[in-house]
């Protein structure tokens, strides 16, 4: 019917130039013999319109089509922004998405709103769909991968019988591909729900460690917040300020995201200057991983108009404050101001961290921390109260929360030590919070973006994946981070709370029609407006939820316990002497990590290095496989006295340029993983044990059991990581920040397996990058 229509009334886009209004608006059709199929369209093709100047798109979500305009009209226009493969990038990218206006709500129809889109954002809109690579060369990898990753030979034998029969002509195989091109010729990107249930929503695992990774900022970020500070109280006003700024300089971000005014990302390597899918900044601020009894749910919220709120976390009490309301905008001031008083309302209560507190400010936040099945029980139950459900609504609905620390100094074994523990902990805060008797009461792990600071000068993030990548929240950050620190240079590091005058009027609020205060926005100046106090957020919990926080405690003070994690510098040389090599830094660093791993075990295992693939249209990841015949190869040559070491530097360019074409496939599409997860989906649906024999084939369990888990999570400051805990009970995790001069690891491991070390795992790795970076620099030229 979609695709009748649309022939029936051509390609439709409501394009109006920035000067004119609605009611002047003018309508572009494309006659059906101008148009061209999508498969056959160049993405570099100009926007609609020409090159020149921006427009004012309108973007429609019709649940029940509105007879504002002619039916036929709003079906055609509908038709034309939502099933046409060449508008994918002007169309939302969520079901629940409503639209949202820069300038306005259109009063005469309420579905429509208007957005500002420059050039490149509709450059991206004629990205391609992601492909899927060819049977052959998918199953090829795969037998390299079960080469490399499966020890016994008749394993391997039988696994290879297994691939020679589904790749018959008249095997499975081909018919799976089959169905897998028709499914990618119809939707936006075929592997994005199946990977997405996938990596995150069908996985019950627990957040906290496994899953959220945790960022830690500079520590100058804070630097006029110590504790230590001669005056306490301008001590503690600094604090509070510097914290306002920051997240005032990320709502102003984030608007440029609400409004599609971000510049467009562009590759910059392969094909450098490629526009890449922003669908991810779209999500950051607008989703909440909401708990299942089956699995999980992506919520998504339409991004605010008028009105936008956050939460506030403190001593495990949670707070809704109105950053916007009624389209004003507080002030950093004016954020500051609110966050002191919250800090000093909840710190007249009295209560103690880790403790249940009063009866209706308990800890809820630890029941985010436990596997996710059971905390979808509790959430239900929870939410047949109406003084819960509200404040899970507040909670799901909000843009980010702020979690104000207290800090945290874990007690440290000295032997265990490799690099300065402030590093570690600083991490740790951000990943887990340290237990229930810490900040881990602090945090409410399904929201997507949690920024935490405490007084100490830590400072962090930690994030709930499965919105977006990492990287990208990165560049969030680091824009605003840029804009406070260089704020900060300007006057001196001397901000001052210009709403400190305001104190006495404030009147916090526990009830829904609570005190108000006068706010003037940054960006009406001469606005002022009654905008609503801090909300403390209440609960109704009976017996069986005070059990379950107990529970969820216990839990997750365990998981704590058992994270072994270390931040390494490596200082002896960085990124630029690894280029004199001749080697891509990333390259380099992976196929440290596989010798690394080979020195320890005398094997290596299946590795997971995620590599973007936003190219493509919602493209998220496919996986960078490390651990290749030729890297294993170079790493036996490497451990062989008898080796020349000719032999050993001609093996590891050979290494190196077999992972530079594995990364330049995933890239570009053409990975394994992704491809393998398509055709197992697909004959999951066919039933036959025909269909399922590659893939319930032990071969494939160990193929996709990451005992490596690693992933290259670049920053601007080299006192800024990322790190996050292994995905196996056995298995690493590993992320690395390359620097000019110095490489940050980040190595974790589980301290219940006995097998492995996050401490002899990173002295392993110096020892590793030392010895190979002198092979190479007296290497003949």
């Amino acid at each position: 019917m979609a695709a009748q229509s649309f022939r029936h009334w051509g390609q439709f886009v409501i394009v109006i130039d920035r000067d004119r209004s609605f009611g002047s608006c003018w309508l572009k059709k494309k006659r059906d013999g101008e148009n061209r199929s999508s498969s056959a369209m160049d993405r570099r093709d100009p926007p609609p319109g020409g090159t020149s100047g921006r427009f004012k798109i309108f973007l429609l979500h019709i649940p029940a089509f509105n007879q504002t305009l002619p039916f036929h009209m709003l079906r055609a226009i509908r038709n034309s922004i939502v099933c046409n493969p060449r508008y994918q990038g002007l169309r939302p990218l969520t079901k629940s998405w409503t639209g949202f206006t820069s300038s306005g709500r259109i009063e005469s129809n309420p579905s429509i709103r208007t957005s500002f889109i420059d050039n490149m954002s509709l450059e991206a809109a004629w990205l391609p769909k992601l492909p899927v690579p060819p049977l052959e060369q998918t199953m090829a990898a795969y037998l390299d991968a079960v080469e490399v990753a499966v020890g016994h030979e008749e394993q391997k034998a039988e696994t290879r019988l297994k691939i020679e029969r589904f790749m018959a002509s008249d095997g499975v195989g081909p018919k799976l591909q089959d169905l897998l091109l028709d499914k990618q010729s119809k939707e936006d990107n075929w592997a994005y729900n199946w990977w997405m249930d996938d990596m995150y929503l069908c996985n019950d695992i627990a957040l906290p460690v496994n899953s959220n990774p945790g960022m830690a900022f500079p520590l100058q970020f804070l630097q006029n917040a110590s504790s230590d500070n001669d005056d306490k109280h301008n001590g503690s006003n600094n604090f509070v300020q510097n914290v306002a700024n920051f997240i005032s300089a990320i709502l102003d971000y984030k608007q440029l995201i609400d409004r599609q005014l971000l510049p467009q990302d562009r590759a910059a390597s392969r094909e450098k200057g490629q526009p890449l899918c922003m669908a991810q900044y779209q999500r950051l601020f607008a989703s909440y991983r909401m708990p299942g009894l089956e699995q999980d749910q992506l919520k998504s919220f339409p991004p605010p108009d008028e009105n936008e709120h956050i939460i506030v976390a403190y001593r495990g009490q949670f707070w809704r404050l109105e950053v916007r309301h009624k389209g004003c905008r507080l002030s950093a001031e004016e954020m500051a101001f609110n966050f002191a008083a919250i800090m000093e309302s909840t710190d007249g209560q009295k209560t103690l961290a880790g403790t249940l507190g009063q009866h209706y400010y308990p800890p809820l936040g630890l029941l985010t921390t436990a596997n996710r099945r059971l905390w979808a029980q509790w959430r239900h139950q929870l939410l047949q109260d109406l003084i819960n459900a509200r404040s899970l609504q507040s909670i799901e609905s909000s843009s980010m929360i702020v979690c104000i620390d207290q800090p945290f100094r874990p007690a440290v074994d000295d032997e265990e030590e490799v690099n300065n523990r402030v590093d570690t902990n600083r991490v740790l805060q951000m990943i887990h919070g340290g237990g229930s008797q810490w900040n881990t009461i602090n945090r409410w792990f399904d929201k997507t973006v949690q920024f935490i600071f405490s007084p100490d000068g830590v400072s962090g993030t930690c994030y709930e994946h499965s919105p977006a990548e990492g990287i990208v929240l990165v560049q969030v950050i680091e824009k605003a981070l840029d804009n406070v620190l260089a704020s900060q240079q300007d006057d001196n590091g001397q901000q001052q709370m210009r709403a400190r005058c305001r104190r006495a009027t404030l009147t916090m609020s526990d009830e829904d029609d609570g005190g108000h205060q006068r706010c003037g926005s940054s960006e009406s100046a001469s606005a002022v407006v009654s905008h609503p106090a801090p909300k403390r957020l209440t609960w109704k919990i009976d017996e069986d939820i005070r059990k379950a926080i107990d529970i969820a405690a216990s839990d997750v003070d365990r998981l704590v316990q058992d994270l072994d994690f270390q931040v390494f510098r490596f200082t002896s040389y960085g990124k630029n002497r690894i280029k004199t090599f001749n080697v891509s830094p990333d390259v380099y660093i992976q196929l440290m990590l596989q010798w690394t791993y080979y020195k320890l075990h005398g094997k290596l295992v299946a590795t997971y290095e995620s590599a973007a693939t936003r190219r493509f249209q919602l493209g998220r990841v496919d996986n960078i496989r490390s651990a290749s015949p030729a890297a294993l190869a170079w790493v036996k040559v490497m451990d062989d006295p008898q080796s020349t070491v000719e032999e050993k530097i001609r093996l590891f360019y050979r290494a190196a340029e077999n992972q530079t074409d594995v990364m330049i496939k995933n890239i570009l599409g053409q990975g394994m993983d992704i491809h393998l997860l398509g055709l197992r989906q697909l004959a999951r649906s066919i039933k036959t044990d025909e269909a399922m024999a590659v893939f319930e084939d032990p071969s494939f369990d160990i193929v996709h059991h990451f005992a490596l888990s690693t992933s290259q999570i670049p920053t601007n400051n080299a006192d800024s990581f990322m790190g996050y805990g292994p995905v196996v009970p056995d298995g690493y995790g590993c992320s690395y920040n390359p620097q000019a001069d110095c490489i940050i690891f980040c190595a974790s491991a589980f301290r219940s397996c006995e097998a492995t070390s996050a401490g002899r795992f990173v002295r392993q790795l110096s020892d590793t990058l030392v010895h190979v970076g002198d092979m190479l620099e007296n290497r003949s030229i």
